[in-house]
């Protein structure tokens, strides 16, 4: 890495990236790794990104969905 100059207003420094290529079932992907010193932290810091993925949301209310039927709306009335 070199040391950071100044060039017409910018701050300029460059910075060694290792690009790893990953294929799924969705298709192929390039990961810029900014992080890693030699190419086996590359490799590591990607698979704990694959790992990242592979985490399953928290649920999302299905929109059709009905309401509760206990439901009190007379509460949510400001008025």
């Amino acid at each position: 890495m070199s040391s950071p100059e100044m060039y017409r207003g910018w701050l300029i420094e460059a910075r060694p990236v290792f690009c790893v290529q990953v294929w799924s079932a969705a298709g192929e992907c390039t990961i810029p790794v900014h992080n890693a010193h030699t190419e086996e932290e590359a490799l590591k810091l990607v698979k704990q990104w694959i790992d990242l993925q592979m985490v399953p949301e928290e649920p999302q209310p299905n929109p059709n969905d009905s309401f509760p039927s206990d439901f009190d709306f007379d509460d949510d009335i400001p008025f």
